[in-house]
């Protein structure tokens, strides 16, 4: 569907060529302006007649988890739209039974995703400033042209908002109009310009970032386990029973060089920790070693003290440092205790000296259970303490553009969830592997590359829709306006949320609102971010949508891609709040909008995981909780198959009941 040709030139895409506006119900609505008696009813009505809920029971959401679904007699309902012909009665009560193998949520195809890996193309850059609606805050766009008014007699110009109907007077020529869907300003000039040399491609110039692995050398990292088919490789002692540790080195040597070959600019170092962290950085100085009371200093102490150590510990590229590093990687040894605070300290404090998109590669097997943020034996009030500090840990990675991903080995206990914002808000990885798989993880991670930072988005929608699921912090009090922060963003980040009409006791007040003449709707994404090279941008994406009042309109082109990334992404954020069963129904209900079956089967496919870890998550353990972080940070950074697209929704038409 990205490529079809009423799509495929534009950054924001429509999952549906409409938007879907259920005819019954607006006809509800327009009459209810006109009277009281339907003033009085309306809220009833619409709330046991047109409800948009969807419901699935738990014998639906086991068979959804299962390999081979069980066969039920009646399909699961796409597009989950409230009959019209039938006469209002009032709903029938539901018996405790009953309400205890039901869940209800609201669910059809009105999503959106932004890709923000376009922003890495610049496009137009415009030569002023943006023109914002004094109400709304909505930015005057290619769109506005047909609401901008000249009035020769007053001698001045109006924009009537085609997001909340504002009238804002305009102090430029109808020529300074945007006149693409897409439009680019530069909010700050360039801070460090990255100018690439002749003799060498933009790409190999840029891709000067740095590299920390921060390595867990604990006495448990010694554990050994039996391979049946063992090799002998560099590093392992015994090729029948290699430890952990050693499953770790090989898969740093290997990324050593390959980085020597295809990224000789980059700074590669390394800190390890146990009883106490050990700096050892490029390799080209003495180690620092931080002990004792130092681990238990606050975090910008400890920041600044490895601030100053930086410059002699991480002075060269790998393309000089290879054989140095390999044989510092060689010489590391186990010891005590896991001071993992500590070190991802430190970590952050060296990558945060080199060029913003710099990164942290955490490996760890166990709690940290020593110095700052120690989780082991924490009580549910010091709990808080630990989550407070790796909170921090995430917002100074955050503002200086690292990327921290966190590794744990299978068969270990980490409490992930404790540590998890740190990979989640600087758009790293969490994953639970085998040690000696770790070479596949580590190359996807280097590849991932930062193409901006302190990114945040800004969508605007239409007075008369709402978004709905989001949380109450991100919205504005009208519910047309959502913000995020984004933080580093990939070519493959993006940003996905849902929104459905306004409830009809708020629309009945929108006396300038008619939906029999509503012919479409404006989105509009306002993202700003910094580049790699430090500019600050603000990209402005503002496209429209058709209504169609045919809701098998909105059925035909449903991009079940969409619908499965937004479903694992929206699955994941209910998982983290605690609430496992309502994740699981989303996930189910979210995968069977489709009616096609095949489309159903692609949209099952991104949740299938964190689907089976929320269900294993129902009898917990320490170990269960680390792979549903796991899995809930891989949902929210599922891989996109087209960056080069803006926003894309699910279906051609959007579908408001």
């Amino acid at each position: 569907s990205t490529q079809s040709t009423w799509g495929f030139k534009k950054m924001m895409k429509q999952a549906s060529k409409f938007t879907y506006v259920s005819k019954r119900k607006v006809d509800i609505i327009e009459r209810s302006k006109k009277s009281s008696e339907m003033d009085r009813k309306l809220p009833s009505m619409i709330v046991e007649k047109y409800s948009s809920d969807e419901e699935a029971d738990d014998d639906d959401m086991d068979a959804f988890l299962e390999d081979e679904p069980k066969k039920k007699s009646a399909p699961h309902p796409g597009l989950p739209i409230a009959p019209v012909s039938k006469p209002y009665s009032p709903a029938k009560p539901v018996s405790k039974e009953e309400s205890k193998h039901k869940n209800r949520q609201e669910v059809d195809t009105n999503i959106v995703e932004i890709q923000l890996g376009a922003i890495e193309s610049e496009g137009q850059v415009a030569t002023g400033e943006p023109y914002f609606c004094q109400q709304c805050g909505a930015i005057l766009n290619v769109h506005s042209k047909e609401n901008v008014v000249k009035d020769e007699a007053a001698g001045a110009t109006f924009w009537n908002c085609e997001f909340c109907y504002k009238k804002n007077s305009l102090v430029i020529d109808l020529e300074e109009v945007p006149k693409t869907d897409t439009i680019t300003y530069l909010i700050d000039k360039v801070a460090h310009p990255v100018i690439a040399s002749p003799e060498k491609p933009k790409e190999e110039a840029t891709d000067d970032i740095t590299v920390i692995f921060c390595i867990d050398v604990s006495g448990s990292m010694d554990a050994a386990k039996f391979t049946k088919e063992g090799k002998p490789m560099k590093y392992v002692k015994n090729k029948s029973y290699p430890t952990r540790l050693e499953g770790v080195k090989v898969a740093i040597d290997n990324q050593i060089q390959k980085m020597v070959k295809d990224n000789p600019n980059r700074k590669i170092g390394f800190v390890t920790f146990e009883n106490k962290v050990t700096l050892i950085g490029d390799g080209s100085a003495s180690p620092i070693v931080f002990e004792g009371a130092k681990l238990d200093t606050n975090f910008f102490s400890l920041v600044e003290e490895a601030v100053n150590y930086s410059g002699p510990c991480m002075s060269q590229s790998i393309k000089d440092t290879c054989p140095t590093l390999c044989s510092k990687l060689q010489a590391i040894r186990t010891g005590g205790s896991t001071a993992l605070g500590p070190g991802l300290i430190v970590s952050l404090a060296l990558a945060g000296q080199g060029k913003s998109g710099s990164k942290v590669i955490l490996c760890t097997d166990g709690l940290a259970n020593k110095g700052l943020g120690s989780i082991e034996g924490v009580s549910e009030k010091g709990s808080s303490t630990v989550k407070e500090f790796y909170s921090q840990a995430a917002e100074y990675a955050k503002q200086h553009g690292i990327a921290v991903s966190l590794i744990t080995l299978v068969e270990s206990e980490c409490r992930l969830d404790m540590i998890a914002p740190v990979a989640n808000l600087t758009n790293g990885d969490i994953l639970r592997v085998d040690p000696l798989k770790l070479s596949e993880d580590f190359s996807a991670f280097l590849a991932d590359k930062i193409i901006a930072t302190n990114a945040s988005v800004k969508v605007k929608i239409h007075k008369g829709i709402q978004f709905r699921g989001e949380n109450e912090k991100d919205i504005s009090s009208e519910n047309t306006t959502l913000s995020k922060e984004v933080g580093n963003v990939t070519r493959d980040t993006s940003v996905t949320f849902e929104y459905c009409l306004k409830r009809p006791e708020q629309l009945k007040t929108m006396a300038d609102v008619n939906w029999d003449k509503i012919t479409k709707l404006p989105f509009q994404s306002q993202i700003t971010y910094k580049s790699v090279d430090g500019r600050k941008f603000l990209k402005v994406i503002t496209q429209t949508q058709p209504v169609t009042f045919e809701k098998e309109e909105a059925k035909k082109s449903i991009d079940a891609d969409v619908i499965g990334r937004h479903a694992a992404n929206a699955v994941a954020n209910i998982a983290e709040t605690g609430a496992y069963k309502e994740a699981r129904t989303k996930a189910y209900l979210l995968s069977n909008v489709a009616a096609a079956p095949e489309l159903r089967s692609l949209a099952k496919e991104r949740v299938t995981s964190i689907s089976k870890a929320l269900k294993k998550q129902e009898i917990s353990s320490a170990p269960q909780m680390d792979e549903l972080t796991s899995a809930i940070n891989q949902a929210k950074r599922g891989k996109k198959q087209n960056p080069s697209l803006i926003l894309i929704l699910p279906v051609s038409y959007t579908h408001l009941t």
